[in-house]
């Protein structure tokens, strides 16, 4: 690529349109993997009576971020 073609590149504007469409479906593509993971995380608590203090936090953020791993995997955070 040259010199030129990355100028192209950067000096190409988004409209205010295209930016508030993005933000939205970022939002909403956020939105629903942390509602899928909240889900997930209040449906495979029963581990959770053996862990205390932060761990116990810790555990409940890992499977809020890491759900699709961990319905591939099987596998419960402690």
């Amino acid at each position: 690529m040259s010199l030129e073609g990355l100028q192209r590149l950067l000096d190409r504007r988004l409209s205010i349109r295209q930016l508030f469409f993005l933000g939205f479906m970022a939002s909403a593509l956020l939105g629903a993997y942390l509602v899928i993971g909240i889900f997930w995380a209040g449906s495979h608590y029963q581990h959770l009576h053996e862990v205390r203090g932060l761990d116990k936090i810790f555990s409940i953020l890992g499977e809020i971020v890491a759900w699709p791993v961990l319905i591939i995997a099987d596998i419960q955070l402690r």
